[in-house]
């Protein structure tokens, strides 16, 4: 094998899923059991380095707290970033070890969608760092593989749709709608700055045992239909609404799966009721939606965005917020 002596530098948004990944058809592959929607955060970042180090025995991670103090990363965090270093390794053809260092500006495993960030600068950083030219699907299933799948939505700009035809060659993200096509606002209300404590990859093993999983796979394409449209169109009350039905329908399958998983804490909800609340008393155009964790997603018009922050930091529930336009792609920096 040859060896390199190189080093890449990536940046990487984490992503708001407006149609949920949820579930598995395939976890060694990580196909999911429906294809899915989402917007890149611009205000959620992730910035990799991987360093080629050829007269180095074995790899290394290190990871930036958030005082930035950083830390030798071991176990399985360790181990999953290096099955990913090894997968680019095989195909690039080469042999030498690694060091990765990472850093997030927002906190992590705490639903912001961190490890889709993380795994999107990761690839994009190593593909480079070895020498691989990948278009963007094939740099969007490579992603997928991390076993992070919602990372392959980081990969392209702005708005994107993660397609689902069962097969790993159908399996990638590609771009609905670039950043500027809409001045559409996500802003996180924080709950809880601590790690989830169900992992998402152990929601999606067992969400196929919820009596309830059916169901939701039969209105996802109805929901991917109207959220497809709602982008393309710039309706945010089409967007928004099915944005919050597939969300509801993701955390029931979270809560009825064996064993269940309730993400939510007290302050969720009381997010939750409150946008519902805005709407219907104030027609203030804002809509919520939640990943596998407890930390609320406001989506509204770049118009509305200063009052929704506004009365957001307002609610006792909200630590504080990070307000999101629609990101770039995975890009090298430096």
């Amino acid at each position: 094998m040859k060896q390199l002596s190189h080093a890449a530098t990536a940046v990487a948004c984490a992503n708001i899923a407006f149609i949920k990944y949820w579930g598995q058809r395939d976890a060694h592959l990580t196909l999911p059991t429906n294809g899915s929607i989402s917007m890149n955060l611009d205000g959620c970042l992730t910035e990799t380095t991987v360093q080629c180090l050829p007269e180095a025995v074995e790899d290394s991670v290190w990871l930036a707290l958030s005082g930035g103090e950083e830390v030798q990363a071991k176990g399985r965090q360790f181990e999953r970033v290096i099955q990913q270093i090894e997968r680019l390794r095989q195909l690039a053809g080469v042999s030498e070890r690694v060091e990765v260092r990472s850093r997030n500006n927002f906190p992590s495993d705490a639903g912001i969608a961190s490890s889709a960030a993380a795994f999107a600068a990761l690839t994009r950083a190593a593909a480079a760092a070895f020498r691989l030219e990948l278009d963007e699907a094939e740099l969007s299933r490579l992603t997928r593989l991390s076993g992070s799948g919602s990372a392959c939505r980081s990969i392209p700009a702005g708005f994107v749709e993660w397609f689902d035809d069962g097969t790993h060659a159908g399996s990638y993200a590609a771009q609905i709608a670039p950043p500027e096509h809409w001045n559409l606002v996500d802003i996180v209300a924080v709950i809880s700055t601590e790690a989830k404590h169900v992992a998402s990859t152990s929601g999606h093993s067992v969400a196929t045992t919820s009596p309830y999983f059916p169901v939701r796979l039969e209105g996802i394409e109805q929901r991917l239909a109207d959220v497809r449209q709602g982008i393309l169109e710039r309706d945010i009350q089409r967007l928004g609404q099915a944005s919050e039905a597939d969300a509801m329908s993701m955390h029931v399958i979270a809560m009825t799966a064996h064993p269940a998983t309730m993400y939510w804490l007290p302050g969720t909800l009381a997010v939750m009721q409150a946008v519902q609340r805005w709407r219907v008393q104030d027609n203030l155009q804002s809509y919520w939606t939640i990943d596998a964790g407890p930390n609320v997603h406001v989506i509204c018009e770049a118009k509305d965005a200063p009052e929704v922050e506004a009365r957001l930091c307002e609610l006792d529930a909200v630590q504080w917020t990070i307000v999101n336009g629609a990101g770039p792609e995975a890009r090298l920096v430096g």
